[in-house]
């Protein structure tokens, strides 16, 4: 048996925001996931082109979702407050509306919808079963890395740099947490320049912690805006933005589960609470993320160079408003992980 699982599609309208369940953003790693178990008691796993993928009637039978339906090339699956949603061919699922990109594209086979094994296992059973994830996760610290510093400005908009934003808000961040009863450590708290290496090496010198790494985004193109959220790439897949799979395991690698379990808190999080422009949960092997030994993330929060987004991003009250939706996540972060 494999703890493995998927979902898929682009309707936003699935789940209207009006809906009270719109714990797909508030409680997607959290609430929603604490009731559900699996009711089959085996994976099917189909063999195809080398790479092993399980059906979408498997998916729906294992997960004991209440509706199960095929509509074309669309897939959609729905539990009490979940409704996750492929499409064959495409590279990214939802899952309460909140877009997930795969490793592997979704393919057809005899009419079935098929997901690779990878993605079930290291996305989709984490996101949907989170208290389910084999290593107990007990954290009373968050590490919070502000992205860049002193010569490394990072983004630049038309309003103001990457590396004074991240900053501000980490430190908005650590004091939000700090009130909810969390002990912090900031990799930086001033205008200083810390190596990705110096960065991965406090993170792990801590006990009993999360890592999440703070930053905003840049594009040639001044219309590209939205949120992305970032956990490490699993061992032998590409990253979201292209490149070679990697065959080799990285120390982060050990918490691949965690690690995309946090990412969906966050980002559902914010998404939901901010209105955001979604631009998914991704996977990368930044040097930031690929030596840390506990949960981890990197969050971009917006595009800088946008002319409107860069100009949210300068008002405090924004990134105020980031700062205590990722608290509140990794609140219901902790509370996930923690129910067996």
């Amino acid at each position: 048996m494999r703890s493995l699982a998927p979902q898929h599609r682009s309707r936003r309208n699935l789940f209207p925001s009006s809906h009270p369940a719109l714990c797909a953003a508030l409680a997607l790693a959290a609430c929603l996931c604490s009731t559900f178990s699996a009711s089959g008691k085996d994976w099917n796993v189909v063999s195809l082109g080398g790479r092993e993928y399980v059906t979408d009637e498997n998916v729906a039978k294992f997960y004991g979702f209440q509706r199960f339906a095929k509509e074309g090339s669309d897939r959609i699956f729905k539990h009490t407050h979940l409704i996750m949603t492929w499409k064959v061919g495409s590279q990214s699922i939802y899952v309460n509306n909140i877009k997930f990109n795969l490793s592997f594209p979704v393919v057809d086979s005899g009419g079935k919808a098929m997901l690779s094994t990878v993605d079930l296992a290291k996305l989709v059973d984490p996101v949907v079963r989170p208290s389910y994830i084999k290593k107990p996760i007990h954290f009373d610290t968050v590490v919070i890395d502000a992205g860049h510093g002193a010569h490394d400005s990072g983004a630049v908009g038309p309003f103001g740099r990457e590396k004074d934003y991240s900053l501000d808000m980490a430190l908005r961040l650590e004091k939000n947490l700090q009130a909810k009863g969390f002990k912090t450590l900031l990799t930086r708290r001033q205008d200083v320049f810390l190596t990705l290496s110096q960065r991965v090496a406090i993170a792990n010198g801590q006990r009993n912690a999360i890592f999440i790494s703070l930053h905003f985004n840049s594009s040639g193109s001044r219309d590209a805006n939205g949120i992305e959220t970032y956990a490490l790439a699993p061992q032998g897949t590409r990253s979201t933005n292209g490149g070679s799979p990697w065959s080799s395991p990285l120390s982060g690698n050990v918490r691949d589960a965690e690690n995309i379990a946090l990412a969906t808190a966050v980002h559902a999080h914010v998404i939901h609470e901010l209105r955001s422009v979604d631009r998914g949960i991704k996977r990368a092997r930044f040097n930031v993320l690929r030596g840390i030994n506990k949960p981890a993330i990197l969050f971009e929060g917006g595009f800088v160079t946008n002319q409107t987004e860069g100009k949210q991003i300068d008002d405090p009250a924004h990134r105020q408003r980031i700062a205590d939706s990722i608290a509140a996540a990794v609140v219901k972060f902790r509370t996930a992980v923690a129910k067996k």
